[in-house]
């Protein structure tokens, strides 16, 4: 999975292209961008083999402290949650795409102000701060790489999804997600330009058009 698909589900997952780089900088601290990676020193095992036998039960997954995936969750209760998602999606837990839309899902849930916060803000380096001290939580916080590597995806990542890959299918509550996958589909579908503000009264008015003319098909 490439930085351009796993920018590209955060944008359409609501995120401001600052807080889509700023994720996108401490995915690339924490793990490389490599999804189903294993905390070097923690385990023997492979990538693959630590994913393999974490899919099928044979290792305890949830309580190992193994930091895992693009985020490198650690906690049991994180790491638990990261796990239910992915066998309710149909999943390995090691899928990348199924791992950004748990990040927003996570972000929604269990850090809304700052969710909120990457919805709104223009500020890369800002984004990128408050995601490593908020939601990464390193034991150092290395604020300037996470900067550096966000300002590197600035350069090398147009705005504006051409081809958005967010799933539609996978099992997420809440009402906010509701109307942002309402949202990723309006896009999807080329119905509308990009507004910012999920619930922006631009989007709530293209939100009931789009319910209208869904209605007449």
């Amino acid at each position: 999975m490439n930085a351009k698909e796993i920018y590209d589900i955060l944008r359409a997952g609501g995120l401001s292209r600052a807080g889509a780089l700023g994720m996108l900088g401490n995915m690339m601290a924490e793990s490389s961008l490599i999804p189903n990676i294993a905390q070097r020193g923690m385990t023997k095992l492979s990538d693959e083999q630590y994913t393999a036998v974490a899919d099928n039960g044979l290792l305890d997954f949830i309580n190992d402290s193994v930091g895992y995936g693009l985020c490198q969750w650690t906690y049991n209760t994180r790491k638990k949650a990261l796990f239910n998602f992915a066998k309710q999606s149909g999943t390995s837990v090691g899928d990348g795409k199924m791992q950004c839309v748990f990040c927003l899902h996570e972000l929604q849930l269990d850090y809304p102000a700052l969710y909120k916060t990457l919805c709104t803000s223009g500020n890369v380096d800002e984004c990128a701060d408050l995601i490593c001290s908020q939601y990464e939580r390193p034991a150092v916080n290395n604020f300037s790489v996470r900067r550096d590597f966000a300002h590197t995806f600035e350069q090398d990542i147009p705005d504006s999804p051409e081809t958005p890959s967010l799933p539609t299918t996978f099992p997420i509550g809440g009402e906010d997600w509701k109307i942002a996958l309402i949202q990723f589909v309006m896009q999807w579908d080329g119905y509308w330009g990009e507004i910012d503000g999920i619930k922006s009264p631009e989007f709530l008015n293209c939100l009931r058009e789009y319910t209208e003319d869904m209605a007449k098909c």
